[in-house]
C-alpha cells in the first residue's frame, strides 16, 4: 500500500495552488459572476502554462500527464472556486485529442491555441440538457446515439444560476435544435471514447468538489477559532465541533475515494466503473452536506453575501448537478455492481499510488485460509461466534503454533513483524470464517504495551503465555461512574512495602471470564489533576480479591464487571512509573482509536449477506436484486462502505509509516466507519424486511446481526462523540470541545 504523492506530484500541486490562491480572489471570483462565471485572465494563465492540455496527447501538442496529477490541479481550483471551467476543457480536449478526424484534429489545434469547448455530461435525447458553459464556450462536444458532435453557436444570455456561471438549457435535437452540429466521429469506437471522457469528467469534478469542501471547512473552522459566544471561542462548542468533524471525515474520505477509483481504472478492477459512480456521488454529497454545515458555523453572517462561505455553498451543489440529478450515479453504481452493465473508462496514465494491501498481504491471506481449511473441525465451524463465546483455547494454541495468532509481534518475542497490511488481510479471513476477532486483538493491544513498560521477568512470563496460547488478556479502563472518561478512574492502588492493595471496579472487561491477566487502570495520587495521578498494572486474575459477575448485551455478546477487593498485587506487575500511567495509556489508546478496519470487517459482513440475500430472494414475482429502487438502495450502503475502506486503510498506512498529521486519522476512520455501520444497518432493516427480523447466520439474518452489533461499535473503543472530539481537535485545529 502506498498513498504518498510523489515529489513531483506535490510540486505540481503546490504550483497549481499559488496561483490559484493568488489569481482567484474571493472578489475575482465574485467579479466573474458578471461576465458568465469566467476570469477571462486567468484562462490566458491557464492556456499559457499548459495546464488547459496537460490531458492531451503528446503527438497531438499536450502534456499527457496522467489523470492522477490532474486531479490535483482540479483540487486546488475547487479550494478557490476559481471561475474557470477547467473540468469541462480538460474533458473536451482529451477526447478532441483521440478523434481521428480532420475536423477534430482542427478543432484541437484551436483549443491548444485557448479556444474554449466544453462538454455536455448528459447524452443528448427529446428534451433540453444541460450545456456547461455555453453563453461563453466557442462550441460543446456531446454524444448523439452513438455520433461524437460538436455543436456551435450555443453563446448567448445565460439564465441567473446557482453558479452564477454560463450554464444554458439547450434543445440540441428535433426541428427546433440549437446551434449548428458537425459530426466529428460516429461508430461505437468514437461512443466509447466519449463516455470515457465523461468518466474522466466525473472523477475530476469529483476531485474538484472535495477540494472545494475542504476550504469550506477550513473557512468555518477558522471562523470557529476567531468567533465569541458566551464568552468562549465557539469552536469549543460540541454543537459545532462535532458537525464539522463528520464532515471532514466524509470529505476526507471523497479525496481519497477519487484516488482510489483512477487508481482502480490504472489496475483494470472488475469494479472500477462501479468506482468512479461512487467518486462522483459521494463527493456530491459529501461536499453539498459539509459546506450546508460550515455555512451554518457563521450562524446569520454566513447567507450574507459578503462573506466567501456562500460562494462555496452555492457550488458545491451547482457543480456537482451539471450531469443532472446524482442519484442517477447510485443508479449506475448498482448497474455496475449487480446487473453487468459496463462503461468505458480513460487511460488514466501511471498510477504511483497503491489502495491494495500488498502482495505479502495476499500471501498472508492464502496461509491463513489454507490453515483454517485443514485445522478448522466440524465441531468448531459449529461453534464458531463472533464474540469471545466462539474462542477455543485448543484452535489459538494452534494458531500460535503456527505463527498465525501474533504474527505482527517483534522476531524477539517469537513474531514474524508482519505488517499491519498483512494483519488486515488476515483478519479478513477471520471474520470470513466467522471466527472471533476480540480475544486476540484485546491481547495483542496489552502485549504491545507491556513490551514497551514491562520489567523483564514479567515480559517472560506473560508474553511467553500469550505467545503459547495458554493465556489471555482483558482491559480495565471503564468504571461504572467514568465510562468514556477513563482519565476519571477511581480504583485505587496504595502502596504497601513491595505491593499494592487495589480495591475497586471496572466495567465491559470483555474477555475477564476468559483472562489470566487484566490490563488495569488504577489512581494511586488522588491530590494531582486526574490525569496525572494515575498508574497502570498487569494484574494476575488469579489473586486473592477478584471476583468476575457477566454483562450480557444485545449483540448476543458477553462482557463483565470485575471486582477487586484488597487484591495485593506485586511492584513488578506495575508498567512505567508511578503516577506515569498516560504515558503508558497513549500507546494503548493509540492502537484502539486506530483499529477501525476491525468494524469494517463487520460492516461488509452485513453487506456481503445483503447482497447475497437480495440476489437469491424474490419478491412480488422479481428478484430482489433485478429491481432498481433495491439496487440502489444497495449501492448506497456499499459506498459508505468504500469510503469507510480508504479512510481505515489511510489509518493503517500512516501509522505504519509514521505519516506526519496524522494523529486524526484514526479517529476519524472509526467515526466514520461506525457512524456508517449503523446508518446501513438501519437501510438494510428496512429493505430486507421482514426477513430481516429473524436470527440466521447467513442472508438477511446477518443483517439483524448487524443492526445489533452496529451500535455497539459507536460506543466501544471511545464512542463517536470521542473520535468527533478528537477529529475536530486535530483535524481543523479547534479548541478542545467537551460541552
Amino acid at each position: 500500500m502506498n498513498l504518498q504523492l510523489t515529489d513531483d506530484q506535490l510540486m505540481l500541486r503546490d504550483t497549481a495552488e499559488r496561483l490559484f490562491r493568488t489569481e482567484a480572489s474571493a472578489d475575482r471570483v465574485r467579479a466573474a459572476e458578471h461576465t458568465h462565471g469566467i476570469d477571462e485572465a486567468l484562462w490566458k494563465q491557464i492556456v499559457d502554462l499548459g495546464f488547459h492540455a496537460v490531458r492531451v496527447k503528446e503527438e497531438r501538442g499536450g502534456l499527457d500527464m496522467p489523470l492522477l496529477d490532474v486531479a490535483l490541479i482540479a483540487e486546488a481550483q475547487g479550494r478557490c472556486v476559481a471561475p474557470i471551467p477547467y473540468c469541462e476543457a480538460i474533458a473536451a480536449n482529451r477526447l478532441l485529442g483521440l478523434l481521428d478526424s480532420d475536423q477534430a484534429r482542427e478543432w484541437s489545434e484551436k483549443t491548444l491555441a485557448g479556444e474554449l469547448v466544453s462538454i455536455v455530461p448528459s447524452p443528448i435525447a427529446g428534451d433540453p440538457v444541460l450545456v456547461p458553459w455555453a453563453a461563453t464556450a466557442r462550441a460543446a462536444l456531446a454524444l448523439d446515439g452513438n455520433r461524437v458532435v460538436l455543436v456551435e453557436g450555443l453563446a448567448g444570455p445565460a439564465p441567473k444560476n446557482l453558479a452564477g456561471a454560463g450554464h444554458r438549457l439547450c434543445q440540441l435535437s428535433g426541428d427546433n435544435a440549437e446551434g449548428q452540429m458537425t459530426v466529428l466521429a460516429s461508430g461505437e469506437r468514437a461512443a466509447q471514447l466519449f463516455r470515457a471522457s465523461i468518466a474522466e469528467w466525473q472523477l475530476l469534478n469529483a476531485a474538484a468538489l472535495s477540494g472545494l469542501a475542504r476550504q469550506g471547512l477550513k473557512l468555518a473552522a477558522d471562523y470557529a477559532c476567531e468567533r465569541e459566544q458566551f464568552g468562549r471561542l465557539i469552536g469549543g462548542y460540541q454543537g459545532i465541533a462535532h458537525p464539522l468533524a463528520d464532515a471532514l471525515a466524509a470529505v476526507e474520505g471523497s479525496q481519497l475515494l477519487v484516488w482510489q477509483a483512477i487508481w482502480s481504472i490504472a489496475r483494470q478492477n472488475t469494479d472500477a466503473a462501479a468506482t468512479v459512480a461512487m467518486a462522483h456521488w459521494w463527493a456530491a454529497r459529501s461536499a453539498a452536506r459539509a459546506c450546508a454545515t460550515a455555512l451554518h458555523t457563521f450562524g446569520g453572517y454566513g447567507v450574507s453575501l459578503e462573506y466567501d462561505i456562500q460562494l462555496y455553498y452555492r457550488r458545491a451543489k451547482a457543480w456537482a448537478l451539471l450531469a443532472g440529478d446524482t442519484q442517477s450515479m447510485l443508479d449506475q453504481v448498482g448497474e455496475r455492481l449487480w446487473a453487468g452493465a459496463a462503461t468505458s473508462l480513460p487511460d488514466v496514465g501511471e498510477m504511483p499510488l497503491d489502495f491494495s494491501l500488498g502482495d505479502s498481504a495476499r500471501e498472508m491471506a492464502e496461509e491463513v485460509r489454507a490453515f483454517f481449511e485443514t485445522h478448522l473441525t466440524d465441531e468448531l465451524r459449529a461453534r464458531a461466534h463472533h464474540s469471545v463465546d466462539g474462542y477455543d483455547e485448543g484452535f489459538s494454541r494452534q494458531l500460535c503454533a503456527a505463527g498465525l495468532r501474533y504474527p505482527h509481534w517483534p522476531r524477539e518475542y517469537g513474531g514474524r513483524e508482519a505488517t499491519p497490511f498483512e494483519m488486515a488481510a488476515l483478519n479478513e479471513v477471520f471474520e470470513d470464517y466467522g471466527w472471533e476477532r476480540i480475544t486476540g486483538p484485546v491481547t495483542n493491544q496489552v502485549a504491545f504495551s507491556l513490551m514497551e513498560f514491562a520489567r523483564p521477568e514479567v515480559k517472560e512470563e506473560v508474553l511467553g503465555r500469550f505467545g503459547r496460547g495458554d493465556a489471555l488478556a482483558c482491559l480495565g479502563f471503564s468504571e461504572p461512574s467514568s465510562g468514556s472518561d477513563i482519565y476519571a478512574a477511581k480504583t485505587r492502588a496504595v502502596r504497601d512495602g513491595d505491593d499494592w492493595i487495589i480495591n475497586g471496579q471496572k466495567i465491559f472487561t470483555t474477555a475477564g471470564n476468559l483472562a489470566s491477566y487484566i490490563y488495569l487502570l488504577t489512581r494511586t495520587n488522588p491530590d494531582v489533576p486526574k490525569h496525572k495521578g494515575l498508574t497502570i498494572f498487569i494484574v494476575p486474575m488469579d489473586l486473592p480479591g477478584i471476583e468476575i459477575q457477566p454483562v450480557y448485551t444485545l449483540q448476543d455478546e458477553r462482557t463483565n464487571i470485575t471486582y477487586l477487593e484488597n487484591v495485593r498485587v506485586p511492584d513488578k506487575y506495575r508498567l512505567g512509573d508511578v503516577d506515569g500511567g498516560l504515558a503508558v495509556m497513549l500507546k494503548t489508546m493509540e492502537m484502539e482509536h486506530g483499529g477501525a478496519d476491525q468494524y469494517r470487517l463487520n460492516f461488509y459482513s452485513m453487506l456481503a449477506n445483503a447482497v447475497d440475500w437480495a440476489q437469491r430472494t424474490t419478491r412480488g414475482g422479481q428478484c430482489v436484486i433485478d429491481n432498481a429502487d433495491s439496487r440502489r438502495r444497495l449501492a448506497e450502503v456499499a459506498v459508505h462502505h468504500e469510503v469507510a475502506k480508504v479512510l481505515c486503510y489511510r489509518s493503517l498506512w500512516a501509522s505504519y509509516h509514521k505519516v506526519p498529521n496524522r494523529s486524526h486519522f484514526g479517529p476519524a476512520s472509526k467515526l466514520f466507519t461506525t457512524e456508517s455501520y449503523l446508518q446501513g444497518a438501519h437501510a438494510l432493516m428496512d429493505l430486507a424486511a421482514p426477513w430481516s427480523l429473524f436470527e440466521d447466520r447467513h442472508g438477511a439474518g446477518h443483517i439483524e446481526l448487524g443492526y445489533r452489533q452496529a451500535i455497539g461499535t459507536t460506543i466501544y473503543g471511545g464512542t463517536s462523540e470521542i473520535m468527533r472530539s478528537l477529529v475536530a481537535e486535530h483535524g481543523l485545529g479547534l479548541p478542545k470541545s467537551r460541552s
